[in-house]
C-alpha cells in the first residue's frame, strides 16, 4: 500500500481538487512495511488494513468512476466534488435496487464483479478505517434516510442500511416544514456546519431522502507559517492576472513529474491522509492533466515519487459548489434509476419508486493550518405513477339480445337494470 495514497476516501477527492531533488528515496511499493511505517504512532491492528486483491481492485476501479466524475464536472471555474460520498449515495442505493438497475449502480461505481455483500463488507471497513487511521485527522462518513411517514422501507434493506452502513432511517412527517429543518440540521450537523443546508424544502410527495455526508479535517504535518503567505501573481485560464494569498513552504515532500505535470504530496497528521497536487507544465493546460489520469496513474504515484527538497507555494483558497448529479450519473452508467418506467428498486420500499434528484454540495479550505473539506450527496426517491397493464384485445358485437345495468360503483348497488332485444 501506498505510504500516501492509502486511503481512497479523501485520495479521489483532494487529488483532483486542484527540480532539482535531495534524495532518491522512494516511496516504498511494499503493502506491509508501508503498512508499519504509516501507522507506527497508532493504535491500529495492522491486519485490519490489510486489503485483499479484489478489494485493491475495488479501489482501482473507484478511482476510475472518481475521475470520469471530475471530468463530467470540471470547467472554467473551481470546482470540488466529492466521489466518495457520491460512491457511498450508489452503494445504498443499490441494496434496494434489482436486475438492470442494480447492475448499472454497481458497475458505475466499480463493483460491477462484485456481490453486494462484499460491497458492502468493504464500505463499512473503510468507514470503520475512517475513524483510527490517524488520531491527528479528522474523517467521519455519516449516512441517513430520512423517510416520509406514509411509506415504509423494506425490512432486508432498513437492516442493511443499518448494519454496513450505520444508517439511521427516520421517519418524518413530509408536510411538516419541521421536516425540512430537521433534514438540513442532519447535514449542518456531520460536517461541522461547512454544508448547512441541502435542501430548500421537503416535497411532501417524495417517498425518502437518502444521504451521505464527508467531512475531513486535517492539519498538515509541515505547517505553512502565516508569516510567509504573501500577495502573489496568480494567472487564470486566459493569462488574466489576479492576485491571491499565496503560502509558502520550503520541506521535503514526495515529489514526480512528467512531461505533462509536476506533482507533490501533501501528507496529514501522521501521514494517513495526503493532498497530492497536480501542476501543469509550463504549455501545458489543466485538461491535459486530467487527460493524463486514470486509475493506472493514479495507482503507481507511490512508485514514481521521489522525496525531494520542495520549494512550495500553494494558494490558500476556498472553494464550494452545487452539483446536480441526475445528468452526469446517467450518462456514467445508470440511468434506468433516474427513470420512472424502467427503475427497479423493488428492494427497497413498497411501491414502484424511482430517483427522481441527485445533487451534491461540497466545500473545501485550504490554510496555513490545514485543510477542511465537506461533501453531502443526496438522492431523492419519488413513487412511479402507476402503469396500468396492456389490456387484452377481445371483440365485443352487440348483435343480439342483451341485458344492461346502472349501478352505484361505490357500494355496488344497482339503480337500474334491463335488457334489450332490438324491439
Amino acid at each position: 500500500m501506498k505510504k500516501t495514497f492509502l486511503n481512497i476516501a479523501m485520495m479521489a477527492t483532494v487529488a483532483l481538487a486542484m527540480s532539482a531533488c535531495s534524495s532518491t528515496k522512494k516511496i516504498s511499493d511494499n503493502k506491509s512495511n508501508d503498512m508499519t511505517s504509516m501507522t507506527a504512532d497508532d493504535d491500529l491492528d495492522p491486519e485490519f488494513m490489510v486489503l485483499s486483491d479484489a478489494q485493491y481492485d475495488l479501489v482501482k476501479r473507484n478511482n476510475k468512476f472518481a475521475l470520469n466524475l471530475f471530468s463530467e464536472v470540471k470547467g472554467l471555474g473551481s470546482s470540488v466534488v466529492s466521489p466518495m460520498s457520491v460512491t457511498y449515495l450508489m452503494a445504498m442505493l443499490a441494496n434496494g435496487a434489482e436486475a438492470t438497475t442494480r447492475e448499472e449502480i454497481m458497475a458505475t461505481i466499480g463493483a460491477k464483479d462484485f456481490n453486494i455483500d462484499e460491497m458492502n463488507a468493504f464500505y463499512a471497513y473503510l468507514m470503520k478505517r475512517a475513524k483510527t487511521a490517524d488520531k491527528h485527522t479528522t474523517l467521519n462518513i455519516a449516512n441517513y434516510i430520512a423517510l416520509n411517514k406514509e411509506f415504509k422501507l423494506k425490512k432486508n434493506y432498513a437492516a442493511t442500511i443499518a448494519d454496513s452502513y450505520q444508517g439511521a432511517v427516520e421517519a418524518l412527517d413530509f408536510n411538516d416544514p419541521n421536516s425540512t429543518l430537521r433534514i438540513n440540521g442532519w447535514c449542518s450537523e456531520h460536517t461541522d456546519n461547512m454544508i448547512p443546508s441541502i435542501i430548500d424544502r421537503v416535497e411532501p410527495s417524495a417517498v425518502a431522502y437518502i444521504m451521505n455526508a464527508i467531512y475531513f479535517n486535517g492539519t498538515w504535518a509541515g505547517k505553512f507559517d502565516k508569516n510567509d503567505t504573501k500577495k502573489e501573481q496568480f494567472f487564470g485560464f486566459t493569462r488574466d492576472i489576479k492576485y491571491v494569498d499565496m503560502m509558502h513552504r520550503n520541506d521535503k515532500y514526495y515529489y514526480m513529474s512528467n512531461g505533462v505535470y509536476s506533482a507533490v504530496s501533501l501528507p496529514y497528521g501522521s501521514g494517513a491522509y495526503s493532498m497530492t497536487v497536480f501542476l501543469p507544465n509550463e504549455g501545458k493546460h489543466v485538461s491535459d492533466v486530467t487527460k493524463s489520469l486514470d486509475a493506472d496513474v493514479i495507482g503507481s504515484l507511490g512508485r514514481d515519487m521521489e522525496e525531494c527538497m520542495v520549494d512550495l507555494k500553494l494558494p490558500r483558497f476556498t472553494t464550494e459548489m452545487k452539483l446536480s448529479l441526475k445528468d452526469i450519473i446517467a450518462k456514467l452508467g445508470s440511468p434506468s434509476m433516474f427513470d420512472a418506467s424502467r427503475s427497479d428498486f423493488s428492494s427497497l420500499a413498497h411501491g414502484n419508486v424511482y430517483v427522481s434528484e441527485m445533487l451534491q454540495k461540497a466545500k473545501i479550505e485550504v490554510s496555513e493550518e490545514g485543510t477542511k473539506a465537506a461533501a453531502v450527496t443526496m438522492g431523492m426517491v419519488k413513487l412511479t405513477s402507476i402503469r396500468p397493464d396492456e389490456p387484452r384485445r377481445v371483440d365485443f358485437h352487440c348483435n343480439r339480445p342483451f341485458v344492461y345495468t346502472i349501478q352505484d360503483n361505490y357500494t355496488g348497488a344497482i339503480l337500474f337494470m334491463g335488457m334489450y332485444t332490438g324491439v
